[in-house]
């Protein structure tokens, strides 16, 4: 075998292999970012919305109760309509955020659990509303409902406060670009780095050796190398913003509902009702355009049969002019 065909041979071993792993790596830090926009949008965000939606409803549930049955008029109005329209606000809310499943068994279980406190609760009220105004019963059994809905813990708020502690954990794990995510792009972008620099070379030996200026096969291999590398890389940074911003934003909402609690509330339900269906709008906003990008994933390996492809084209003719000589 001549030096030439053994130089042009390792080239070509190289190269294919320096493909296949730059293609394989590709594949799998873009697949890995974009694994989690889906469920971002369609579960998990929903999710959130829907258990600070309920405790939201919940709490002016017990408000327009109160205020209904303390009224004086309780033998006319009973615990009210307002009650009964939050309470079925609530339960609406929590059936979403059953139908999510953003955290598995734990999670339904625990919205089972509350359900059913939601029940005991709504007796308490119920009974309240079946006695005289002036009845101390009346103290008794709205001390209960209200011990029920806001004892630490165990209360009915508490328990969907842990819920979406647990939601919040798994939208991290979904949007967070930690190290794994780092290293992957990392070795990638390494990696077609190193397979657009074998192919320069291998051009620069080829117009050494054949005195050709041009390798047209070979230049289109690093174009495609190069262009591949960097949408691909743009598309994980335009998906990992709408992460990131989806992420802070269902902080933000689940904060100002946070502060409608306490001795001096920082916000009203009305904040707390635009925060959510502001939220709602910034997630799918934001969300929107990482379908077509996740869908790029699929044609990712066919990037390996095309590199190839030029990659042959380009040095086997190369390689043919060079035969084993017999003596």
């Amino acid at each position: 075998m001549t030096g030439t065909r053994r130089a042009l041979s390792r080239r070509l071993i190289l190269l294919l292999a320096l493909t296949t792993a730059a293609v394989a790596a590709l594949f799998f830090a873009y697949a890995g970012v974009h694994r989690g926009a889906g469920p971002v949008r369609d579960g998990t965000a929903p999710a959130i919305l829907d258990v600070t939606t309920a405790q939201d409803a919940l709490r002016q549930a017990n408000d327009a109760a109160r205020n209904a049955l303390e009224s004086g008029q309780s033998a006319l109005v009973g615990a009210g309509g307002g009650y009964r329209i939050h309470l079925a606000v609530a339960n609406q809310s929590l059936a979403g955020a059953a139908e999510g499943d953003v955290t598995g068994d734990t999670g339904l279980r625990a919205l089972q659990t509350v359900s059913g406190l939601i029940v005991a609760y709504s007796g308490w009220i119920e009974r309240a509303a079946t006695v005289p105004d002036d009845s101390p019963l009346l103290d008794a059994y709205l001390h209960y409902a209200d011990t029920m809905l806001n004892r630490p813990v165990t209360g009915i708020l508490a328990r969907l406060d842990d819920l979406q502690a647990g939601q919040r954990t798994t939208l991290a794990d979904q949007t967070t670009f930690g190290w794994p995510g780092r290293l992957s792009w990392a070795a990638a972008l390494l990696l077609c780095a190193a397979l657009a620099g074998a192919l320069l070379e291998t051009q620069r030996f080829l117009r050494h050796r054949f005195r050709r200026r041009h390798h047209p096969w070979l230049l289109g291999a690093t174009a495609v190398t190069l262009a591949a590398g960097a949408l691909l890389a743009a598309g994980t940074v335009q998906t990992q913003h709408a992460k990131d911003a989806s992420r802070d934003q269902l902080a933000a909402t689940v904060g100002t509902w946070r502060s409608t609690s306490g001795d001096e509330p920082t916000a009203t339900p009305a904040d707390v009702a635009g925060a959510i269906r502001h939220t709602a709008q910034e997630v799918e906003t934001e969300m929107r355009d990482t379908d077509w990008l996740a869908g790029l994933t699929g044609w990712v390996p066919a990037l390996g049969p095309v590199l190839g492809a030029l990659i042959l084209r380009g040095l086997l003719p190369r390689l043919a002019e060079y035969r084993y000589r017999t003596r």
